[in-house]
């Protein structure tokens, strides 16, 4: 960094003062071999940083946001260069946690699992706890968290949060925000505060849960959250399901819910996808429907379920090993894309169920006339599609300027949401202008304004 000369050398000194309070072999510097690892996501975007900082405890966190505050006083007109970029796994799809400029928080040291109530049904777990050790944690107590992104082996708390992120088992179980009972958070003037409470049923005001799921940082540092579980199910199930069309997978989902039936998830794989892996009936569009619950409930539900419809052709896992094959042969698709295509964008919407296979057409017909190819699944019990633009060389990548504006447009004015579960960041948020009134932004920067009115979180995606 040489961009102001002198004053560039006082700035260095800042960013020690700021490696002092996490230990300075917690403080990242440019030259480290580990320091690119926190400059990315999951997504093409590559960020740029000054610092990287891995603060193990909120009272750290709180002292670096009281000495990022005193620096900007020191060194008017460099904020871009005193905020911060909250970082959780890094395991992101929209860019949230990718920085512009300035310092990386990285929050994957609050890592430590405080208690587990079994009689209140909850988990309180620091932000840089794995999705996944949290079920690793639950061994023996007969209980489960049940929010399960496909990240999970690597998303943390914090970033689950901060995304509401959410999965397959959404259908049943809901998304991040109806498992969060309270958090505990550290806002732009230092202060750590908890927000929310136990009982299911509370009605006290603006809901700060609510408000920070989902935010992607921008309202300050979530630092630990409250979880809600659910009894772990005694066994799972789950069919396959072929149709010719994706209107005749979506009419069976209809008829599901019109006779009262509610699966743990519903999972879609169109024709193309299914051909690259060996999936039964692959060259299909396959439905999986997976069950959970009693041993009687599953059994059930395997009997009946194949009654809803008639003419389609069935397979079913009725044990753990073809449950789990199944879903590795579905979690094998993406890797063979990847074999085919070195350039990937993966779409995140979602419509109503009834608008499900119009869109579909949409985005393969637009993708097909800028000679892209498309592979498509998602979590279609409630509405929620990847649409995976494939590109054969990065002089493509233009042409997703293109499409994802196209896509924007339409997933909008059937009354869908331009992303169901990956969330804004950088990637999504010019396409979200585009489509979403003035005034919806405007409120949002009102929110923004009452918890960090100096910009010091996530700034860049508030610009």
């Amino acid at each position: 960094m040489n961009r102001h000369g002198a004053g560039e050398d006082k700035l260095l000194s800042a960013y020690d003062s700021l490696s002092r309070i996490v230990g300075r072999e917690h403080g990242i510097l440019p030259g480290d071999l580990r320091f690119s690892d926190f400059l990315h996501d999951e997504t093409y975007l590559q960020g740029e940083a000054a610092l990287v900082l891995r603060p193990a405890s909120g009272a750290e966190i709180q002292a670096l946001v009281k000495e990022l505050s005193a620096l900007r006083a020191r060194f008017p007109g460099r904020e871009d260069d005193l905020s911060f970029t909250i970082r959780g796994g890094g395991s992101g799809l929209s860019g949230a946690c990718v920085p512009q400029r300035g310092v990386v928080l990285d929050c994957t040291r609050l890592n430590q699992i405080f208690d587990v109530d079994e009689d209140n049904l909850v988990i309180r777990a620091g932000a840089g706890v794995i999705l996944s050790e949290i079920n690793d944690h639950l061994q023996g107590t007969g209980l489960f968290y049940p929010v399960d992104p496909s990240s999970l082996s690597l998303c943390t708390v914090g970033g689950s949060v901060a995304t509401n992120a959410a999965g397959p088992a959404s259908l049943k179980y809901g998304t991040t925000r109806q498992s969060l009972a309270a958090l505990r958070l550290v806002n732009a003037s230092g202060d750590n505060f908890a927000a929310g409470a136990l009982p299911v049923k509370t009605s006290m005001g603006f809901s700060v849960p609510d408000l920070a799921c989902g935010s992607e940082g921008r309202l300050g540092v979530v630092i630990e959250a409250t979880l809600r579980l659910k009894p772990r199910p005694e066994t799972h199930a789950l069919l396959l399901a072929a149709f010719a069309t994706e209107q005749a997978a979506v009419d069976f989902i209809l008829s599901l819910r019109r006779v009262g039936i509610v699966p743990r998830a519903i999972e879609l794989i169109d024709a193309y996808s299914s051909s690259l892996v060996d999936l039964p009936f692959s060259g299909k569009v396959l439905l999986m429907v997976e069950f959970d619950g009693t041993a009687m409930e599953t059994a059930h539900a395997l009997e009946r379920v194949p009654q809803v419809t008639a003419a389609v052709d069935w397979y079913a896992a009725r044990d753990e090993k073809n449950r789990h094959e199944l879903w590795s042969k579905r979690k094998a698709v993406s890797p063979a894309i990847k074999q085919k295509f070195p350039y990937r964008l993966g779409e995140d919407v979602a419509v109503p169920l009834t608008a499900l296979p119009a869109v579909c057409d949409f985005a393969r017909r637009h993708a097909a006339q800028r000679g892209v190819a498309t592979a498509i699944w998602g979590h279609a019990g409630d509405g929620n599609l990847h649409i995976n633009y494939l590109l054969e060389h990065s002089a493509m990548l233009p042409l997703l300027d293109q499409l994802m504006p196209e896509l924007a447009h339409e997933v909008t004015r059937v009354g869908g949401a331009i992303s169901g579960e990956h969330g804004l960041g950088r990637l999504k948020q010019k396409y979200a202008r585009a489509v979403m009134p003035a005034e919806y932004f405007a409120v949002q920067q009102r929110i923004k304004a009452a918890f960090d009115p100096g910009m010091l979180f996530n700034r860049a995606l508030d610009k």
